[in-house]
């Protein structure tokens, strides 16, 4: 056996084994993490526009009864 396939052999050992290790939970984990948070941010910004609108809403409002009296 040469020592070629002795490398490539350990290589593909190694990489099944960092697919069962502690660290694959951690980065769903933290996928879990990234996407909850993107959520959030998501639900902030949409919450802001929606309050920019109804305040230029509210303000135009105003606008066309001073422009009205």
């Amino acid at each position: 056996m040469s020592r070629e396939t002795l490398v490539d052999d350990q290589l593909e050992q190694d990489f099944f084994d960092a697919v069962n290790d502690a660290q694959f939970s951690r980065s769903r984990n933290n996928r879990t993490d990234t996407l909850r948070a993107r959520r959030q941010v998501e639900a902030l910004l949409e919450e802001r526009r929606l309050k920019r609108a109804i305040e230029d809403d509210w303000l135009n409002e105003i606008d066309d009864d001073e422009d009205d009296a």
